[in-house]
């Protein structure tokens, strides 16, 4: 994983602090987070994603503002990975709606699609190989 992907979850690090009991050390708190969810569960690749189309998904952005001006998959809502523990009133309110979420690269969705599926979106996927994966499969963007 690269340096700015982990960095990238530092957010996320702060949600597992809070998981933790009395005393108990953050990283064995996190660690138990990152197990909760086999990645088998929330993977679909990015032709996998574009069928799940038809089912109009709420298709997640969690790239930085950088990122996103540089295209997007069309009809994609942004919130940076690390502000959406704090915009969670902002994704659907019907915790069995198809989520689909992509970085860049896919590393970043990865952990929060896990961090969705943690607070019970039960169909909260991860595009795998993030927006470099929707381009290299040709499938259509805005905003390029």
């Amino acid at each position: 994983m690269r340096r700015r992907d982990l960095l990238a979850l530092l957010p996320f690090l702060a949600l597992a602090r809070g998981q933790g009991g009395a005393g108990e050390d953050w990283t064995e708190a996190f660690g138990r987070f990152l197990k909760a969810v086999p990645p088998a569960g929330y993977l679909v690749y990015p032709t996998e994603a574009s069928d799940l189309l038809l089912f109009e998904p709420f298709i997640l952005d969690v790239r930085t503002e950088e990122e996103r001006k540089k295209g997007y998959i069309p009809g994609s809502v942004h919130i940076y990975a690390g502000e959406v523990p704090d915009r969670l009133g902002e994704l659907p309110r019907d915790k069995e709606a198809l989520i689909l979420v992509y970085c860049n690269s896919g590393s970043v969705s990865a952990v929060v699609a896990a961090f969705l599926q943690a607070k019970g979106y039960k169909n909260a996927k991860n595009i795998a190989h993030g927006f470099k994966g929707w381009l290299d499969a040709g499938l259509p963007v805005e905003g390029a």
